[in-house]
Order: C-alpha cells, then structure tokens, then sequence
C-alpha cells in the first residue's frame, strides 16, 4: 500500500511539471537585391543660336513697284535673303548687309524712301511686322514733284489710329499720332464701301506729263496710283479729300 501511495505522488508531480517548449529556428527571409539600372547617358544636341546680327528686316513701301527698292539694295552690296509675306501691295522680306554696321544702314534705307519699315532681325520682327501690316485699314502717302509739293504718308488702322508722317512742304513734320473720332472713322467705312475698291484702275497717269507728284492710296489689297487727276472716279476722289481734311483739322497742312 505504502509503494501504490509513492508511485501514485510521483506520477501526479510529472503531469504538473511544465513541457519543455519545442525550440523554434528563427527564419531568415532571404532579400534579393534588384541590380541597379545602368546609368543612360544622353548626348544633347546643341543648336547655335542663330546669329541676326548682319540681317534687317525690311517692308517695301510700293510692293507692285519694288524695282527702286529692289536696284537700291543691289547698289549697297545688300542681298535680298528672303520673302517672308508677299501680296499685291506688301513685301516683307529678310536682308543681308555687306558689314556690321547694321545701325548705319537702318538709317540709310529708312532715308531712302523706299521702304515702308525697316528694322533689325530677330525671331520675333517679321511675325510682328506682318502683324503690323494686317492691321492697316487704309495708307495714303504722296511723293514729291518739281515744286513745293506736300510730301507726307500717312495709315490709319481698324481701330481709328492714324499715324502720320510729315516730311517736305508740310506744317507739320515727323511723326504724329492721334485717334479719329467715332463719327470720323464710320464716315470713311462708308466713303470706302461705296465702290469696289478693286474696280478702280491700278494707275491714273499720263507718263508725258513730268512734273507731277504721285498719290498712292491703297485699300483692300489693292494700291492705286494717282498722278492725272482728271476722270478720277468720284468715289475716290471723295476718299482722298476726306482724309485730306481730317489733317487740315488737326492743322498739319496748309
């Protein structure tokens, strides 16, 4: 009885004693490293700016009669580069001088007379000069003749802008600005749209007759030149003397 009583207390002191934990191997996450990308080496291009320093651009003020302009520049050793906008009255166009004094041969060319506008080259002139030309409404400009003939072109533009340029035999010389009235700019509209301005002929002339001074009056696309004022077509007559009389008003002419 005595060995049952042992073997049963040894037994009960087995099942309390505590299981040995089963020992766990940590585990090793293994991490593949992504090579790193080969550098890409890129060769940029490089482009030269563009050099503007012996290029003018250039309008030429009588477009159908360009061969002045045209003989003048060949006579200065200037080459005629480019055409960048040509209609039926304007020419814009790029220029090569012979050497580096642009400024000298800005002055020259605007002195000519040949040229409506001239300016150095740059990647935004002939977009700006073309701009310009879009705007006119109308131009007028009259040459000089063996007397005392007003000398003095003028353009007005879509929105009333008269701009002036007084040059011989006129009260006012220069440049002058000023906005035309409401009533002023509705009343040429109509003075313009009275007749196609298109139907009038490109020339009123009489080559026998010397001293005559030229009228260039251009509208539309279309300039039209006056030296022989009889059998003018009213219409234009009416255009010119209106214009005519908006500067007396402002008291450039006399």
């Amino acid at each position: 009885m005595r060995y049952i009583l042992f073997f049963a207390l040894l037994f009960a002191l087995s099942c309390d004693s505590p299981k040995k934990e089963k020992e766990v191997t940590p585990s090793i996450e293994k991490t593949t490293e992504t090579p790193k990308e080969e550098e890409i080496t890129v060769e940029k291009t490089v482009i030269p700016e563009k050099d503007y320093s012996k290029e003018l651009v250039v309008v030429l003020k009588y477009a159908q009669d360009s061969n002045e302009a045209l003989e003048l520049l060949k006579n200065s050793s200037i080459t005629w580069k480019d055409t960048n906008y040509d209609s039926k009255v304007t020419k814009i166009g790029i220029v090569t001088l012979p050497d580096d004094d642009r400024d000298i041969w800005i002055q020259r060319l605007k002195e000519s007379g040949a040229f409506k506008f001239v300016t150095e080259n740059s990647k935004e002139a002939i977009d700006k000069a073309i701009a310009e030309e879009e705007k006119v409404l109308i131009s007028l400009s009259k040459t000089a003749c063996f007397g005392d003939c007003p000398v003095y072109e003028l353009t007005i533009d879509k929105e009333g802008n008269l701009t002036y340029n007084g040059i011989q035999y006129v009260k006012e010389e220069g440049v002058k600005t000023f906005k035309l009235e409401d009533n002023e700019l509705k009343t040429l509209k109509d003075k313009l749209a009275k007749k196609d301005f298109n139907s009038f002929n490109d020339v009123y002339d009489d080559p026998e007759i010397m001293d005559l001074a030229s009228t260039y009056i251009t509208y539309n696309n279309k300039q039209v030149k006056i030296r022989l004022w009889k059998d003018l077509p009213d219409e234009l007559i009416e255009i010119h003397e209106y214009i005519g009389d908006m500067l007396y008003k402002r008291k450039f002419l006399e």
